[in-house]
């Protein structure tokens, strides 16, 4: 039984190494960077159907009857919707446009792409603020690059 467990173990010891050789690195340099930012921010196709609850609910109190409580009675006040719904929503509107700098700077456009995301930090500073900075960074240092050999 021992020789059958290690021969599992070999096994699956060497298919592994053979799995991660096939996965590509992801790019490096200014290319890879707004690459995988874009990969990073957008969301995925079944995100928004995830249930996110944390809590079970409740159907009723014990002893008080549910037929005395109307769901549809509009004198009782309601949620129209939680913060965390609408900070997500926010969150997402506000990494489309960061996704929108992205591809600007993807193609070729340097220039209006740091304007726009310098113009992204100064209205929304606390929005993703590592990634923003490593944007204009990453931009600046294009700009340089691209302007150092044309001034010479």
């Amino acid at each position: 039984m021992t020789k059958t467990i290690l021969s599992l173990l070999a096994a699956a010891a060497l298919a592994l190494p053979a799995a991660a050789a096939d996965e590509k690195p992801a790019k490096s340099g200014f290319a890879g960077f707004f690459k995988n930012l874009k990969a990073a921010l957008s969301q995925s196709a079944v995100s928004g159907q995830r249930n996110r609850t944390r809590g079970a609910a409740v159907a009723a109190v014990r002893g008080e009857d549910q037929a005395k409580k109307s769901l549809a009675n509009p004198d009782e006040p309601g949620l129209v919707g939680d913060a965390k719904t609408r900070k997500a929503a926010k969150a997402a509107k506000l990494d489309s446009e960061l996704v929108a700098l992205a591809e600007l700077a993807e193609g070729g456009k340097h220039e209006e792409a740091l304007k726009g995301f310098e113009a992204f930090k100064a209205k929304n500073p606390r929005h993703q603020r590592e990634t923003v900075d490593d944007a204009i960074a990453q931009l600046k240092a294009k700009l340089a690059e691209t302007s150092a050999p044309a001034a010479e």
